[in-house]
């Protein structure tokens, strides 16, 4: 089963979804996944209102952990869509207590997701089991990486998921040579699987101003 239908729990054609879809309201199921999630229903009538998609329960992984783990909700959007969610609106959620995030990404979109349970990346970090476990790289690493790379030149986490994470570099006047090969190093299947070369993923650290990890 693909992540589109973990996260949505079955298929549903478009058509369905636009029949029946409206982004003034929560349905009464809807307003359940919010408080499930401790998050307010302006919580999630602002979420659904940002994607124009419906809410749905956002489950975190149980692979390396078992302890009790929180309900989250989450959104489908588009790419563009999702990351301009995400730092728009960061702020304000983190000063409630609450962490908006890219969850994952579907066969057709983003996954926004919305937790009441922490306003802390790297807590959320480990809710998600974010790991590189392929290399051995758990979930200590990369917070202890990203903590390193904030006390460099400030960074924003806006991805965080099981297998990959996201930030926003707040100083680019920096030496991205230097951070592509770090980088590279830390997470090579992003340029074996995605930019292919070193000097290509510095250009395109360059170009979005973000760092982008994923383990395969």
């Amino acid at each position: 089963m693909g992540l589109f239908d973990k996260f949505f729990g079955k298929k549903e054609t478009e058509n369905k979804v636009q029949s029946t879809f409206s982004a003034d309201i929560l349905t009464d199921s809807e307003k359940q996944l919010c408080k499930n999630a401790n998050l307010s229903e302006e919580d999630g009538l602002l979420l659904k209102k940002l994607t124009q998609r419906p809410i749905e329960v956002l489950k975190f992984e149980h692979e390396y952990s078992e302890i009790e783990k929180p309900d989250a909700i989450g959104s489908l959007t588009s790419e563009q869509n999702a990351k301009k969610i995400v730092l728009d609106n960061i702020e304000h959620f983190k000063k409630q207590g609450k962490y908006i995030f890219i969850f994952g990404i579907a066969h057709n979109g983003y996954i926004v997701g919305l937790t009441g349970a922490t306003s802390d990346p790297y807590k959320l970090m480990e809710l998600a089991e974010t790991n590189g476990i392929n290399y051995d790289i758990e979930t200590k690493n990369i917070v202890e990486r990203y903590k390193k790379w904030d006390n460099e030149f400030g960074i924003i986490p806006i991805g965080i998921g099981f297998d990959f994470c996201e930030c926003k570099i707040k100083n680019t006047n920096i030496d991205f040579k230097k951070l592509a090969q770090e980088v590279y190093e830390f997470c090579p299947d992003v340029v074996d699987q995605g930019t292919e070369t070193v000097e290509a993923l510095e250009k395109e650290m360059k170009r979005t101003g973000t760092i982008y990890l994923w383990w395969d």
